[in-house]
């Protein structure tokens, strides 16, 4: 009797131990195939979204897919069409809570009202490059910063061929009746157009303004914040009207081109750049365009000066595009990180390298930017010799609007420059009540 209760005693601890080996097998198989299927998810890069504008997409393709390498993720890049739609598509993205995981947008009034980046980017004001940035104003809300600049900006100014001005001994205009003067010479002595203007679009109409308007505030220092605090018009920006006027009359001495309605940027690229015009009024960033179509030699025939100023000696500029993380980002994590990579030495070195224009950086580099290209250097010298005041539509309190179509308008004579300064003070106020600013509304 005890041999069999000992077997089967027996017979029960080897059933016992079968059964717990199984399950140990079992609990192995698992962890294992827990552990490959971890393995596997840690292999897959994270991918970080963004949107830039259609004039910045070639070098953004560069430059943020080599920092996206850089930090071991993976870009996903949607191009946005330049111009009004750009905004109101970030601006619908804004409002929908569908922003991509990196940011960039208008610095500024624009960034600020159209982003609300309080409501909709992450705080970066703990991150280690603010101590670089001189100026994060237009990047910050209540103190909090929530962008990065995108480089060091742009300015405003007149690119020009150098072989005319050299052939008929014309020195670069101090005044706007001096611009005109140069223009009618031009016109008598050459075969060029003496002052290209674009206006297929509205935003090509509208470097004038700014131009202008930098000349006013350079004269009236508080214009601005007199504007803002709505004790003072648009309309006492008197630069402006009287450019506008120098533009009219321009166009009535048949001074600029004659297909100014229908003139894109890349008509003026082109007649710049292979000597059938002699001006044109525009933004740096022209740069890119010029660069990535014509040799340094090319280039090196064209100059650049700063808009007349009547003695100011200012030029109009706009801080870099703001860069920041949605705060709806699944990847906030690793998009402050491509920020902070960004903003390093060898970020802003990727970022010079990737544009082909004339660029600068967030902040100064110790390794220096020198440029050997002669056109790059004329413009860093008229930087040099001028001092910048920012776009009115990033420092004033509201949207301004859009005044190119007003300018387009002008041109064939249904306004005039004092209707295009009242259209903007317009705007100015309706946009000031719809956010209830108290200067406006009491």
């Amino acid at each position: 009797m005890k041999k069999k209760i000992f077997g089967f005693m027996f017979l029960v601890v080897i059933i016992l131990f079968i059964s717990a080996c199984s399950s140990e097998s079992s609990q192995e198989n698992i962890d294992s195939q827990a552990s490959d299927d971890n393995q596997e998810a840690s292999d897959e890069k994270v991918t970080l979204t963004t949107a830039v504008f259609a004039g910045d997409s070639e070098a953004a393709d560069g430059w943020m897919t080599e920092i996206a390498e850089q930090i071991g993720v993976e870009i996903d890049i949607q191009v946005l069409p330049d111009g009004d739609q750009n905004q109101q598509l970030y601006k619908t993205k804004a409002a929908t809570n569908s922003l991509p995981d990196l940011v960039l947008y208008h610095p500024g009034t624009k960034f600020k009202n159209d982003i609300v980046p309080e409501k909709n980017l992450v705080d970066l004001s703990e991150q280690k490059w603010v101590e670089k940035l001189s100026d994060t104003s237009p990047f910050s809300v209540d103190g909090k910063i929530y962008a990065a600049p995108m480089g060091g900006g742009m300015g405003v100014g007149i690119f020009y061929n150098k072989e005319v001005f050299n052939e008929l001994g014309i020195e670069t205009p101090e005044t706007l009746d001096e611009l005109v003067a140069i223009a009618e010479k031009i016109k008598s002595e050459s075969d060029q157009v003496p002052f290209y203007v674009t206006g297929e679009t509205p935003v090509g109409l509208e470097s004038l303004g700014y131009a202008a308007t930098a000349v006013d505030v350079a004269k009236n220092e508080s214009l601005i914040e007199d504007i803002n605090e709505n004790k003072a018009k648009f309309t006492d920006a008197e630069y402006f009207i009287e450019s506008h006027q120098m533009l009219e009359e321009l166009y009535n001495k048949d001074l600029i081109n004659s297909d100014v309605l229908s003139a894109s940027l890349e008509h003026a690229v082109s007649a710049i750049a292979e000597g059938e015009a002699a001006m044109f009024l525009t933004a740096d960033f022209i740069t890119n365009i010029l660069a990535a179509s014509y040799s340094d030699e090319e280039l090196n025939k064209l100059g650049h000066f700063a808009y007349p100023s009547d003695g100011e000696d200012v030029y109009a500029y706009k801080p870099g595009y703001a860069l920041g993380v949605a705060n709806t980002s699944e990847q906030q994590n690793k998009a402050k990180e491509f920020i902070d990579y960004f903003m390093t030495e060898e970020g802003q070195q990727i970022f010079l390298e990737n544009n082909k224009g004339f660029k600068t950086p967030a902040f100064a580099l110790e390794s220096g930017t020198k440029s050997s290209n002669e056109l790059f250097q004329s413009i860093a010298q008229t930087y040099a010799d001028n001092t910048p005041v920012e776009m009115f539509d990033g420092i004033v309190v509201v949207n301004p609007g859009s005044w190119g179509p007003s300018v387009q308008q002008m041109l064939i004579g249904d306004t005039n420059p004092e209707e295009i300064a009242e259209s903007i003070q317009a705007t100015i106020e309706q946009n000031a009540e719809a956010a209830e600013i108290p200067e406006f509304t009491e």
